[in-house]
């Protein structure tokens, strides 16, 4: 499951920045709602570019500070549905956090 997503994520070409997921965890059902559902899912960030790369750009989103690249992180809004389909909806919500780092983000300026 994991190779199929990640194989999509990278096959879509939105920029140096790829999202990878590493672990899909178990699904803990909600204790306020019988029809949701949460799953720990963690992911890597990785410069195409420059894969021993560290440090990567500003995002909105992630905070103030350049986002850490080649380092375990959990994906936030792990909330899904009974209803929906499990892997297309991660696969958007991956993508979507791919398309953010490679559009909106932006490296620090420096102080002149």
């Amino acid at each position: 499951m994991n190779y199929q997503i990640n194989q999509k994520l990278s096959d879509e070409n939105s920029g140096n920045y790829l999202v990878k997921v590493v672990k899909i965890g178990d699904k803990n059902k909600s204790k306020f709602c019988s029809f949701e559902y949460y799953v720990d899912v963690t992911i890597q960030i990785t410069d195409l570019n420059n894969p021993t790369k560290k440090c990567g750009v500003i995002v909105p989103g992630f905070g103030p500070k350049p986002i850490e690249l080649n380092v375990d992180r959990k994906l936030h809004n792990t909330m899904f549905f009974d209803f929906q389909d499990f892997n297309e909806e991660l696969y958007a919500k991956l993508l979507r956090t791919q398309k953010s780092i490679n559009e909106e983000g932006y490296y620090k300026k420096e102080a002149s």
